[in-house]
This record gives C-alpha cells, structure tokens and sequence, in this order.
C-alpha cells in the first residue's frame, strides 16, 4: 500500500469482512462514526496512532521499508524500522 486511499479501502475491507459496521468500529477505537468514514475514504491527515490501531483491530499488519535497501523484491530483508514500528504499535495499546 502506498498512499492514505489504499490504506483506507483495505481498513474498509477488512472491517466489512469482520463483520464489522462503521459505527461499532469507531466505538472499539474510540472515535465517531465520521474518523472511520474519513478514514475509509483516505484521509491524508488522519492520527497515525489511531491508524495503526485500525489496522491492528481488523488485522492488518503494516510494513515499513528502508528505500536505500531495497532490491526491487518485495521480500527485500526489513530493516530496523520494523522493531521501532513493532515498539510504537505496542504503546498505543
């Protein structure tokens, strides 16, 4: 995923998938009914903590990845940035 919209349709996705409405969502992450349209609908300026916190409740996992290592695959090794993500999503629990 490379941008606030694709991050979005995936959230939305897996929220419907789950059984999930918008409402009862927004409740589970302590936000109104409209954070989770925005969001959904991708919102640039959406809290990144509360989007790390969508993700993890519909279970979706997100990666970071050092440009400078990459090799073109996909698969490339992640780099230190995945513990410093891994450590911030902990927090926000």
């Amino acid at each position: 995923m490379n941008n606030a919209e694709q991050i979005g349709r995936a959230i939305g996705l897996k929220r419907k998938q789950k059984g999930l409405s918008q409402t009862a969502f927004a409740e589970l992450l302590g936000v109104e009914r409209k954070w989770v349209i925005r969001l959904e609908a991708g919102n640039s300026k959406a809290e990144f903590g509360r989007v790390l916190q969508a993700l993890d409740l519909v279970g979706l996992r997100a990666m970071l990845r050092d440009q400078d290592r990459a090799t073109g695959d996909d698969r490339a090794q992640p780099s230190r940035l995945d513990e410093v993500f891994s450590r911030v999503q902990r927090r926000d629990r």
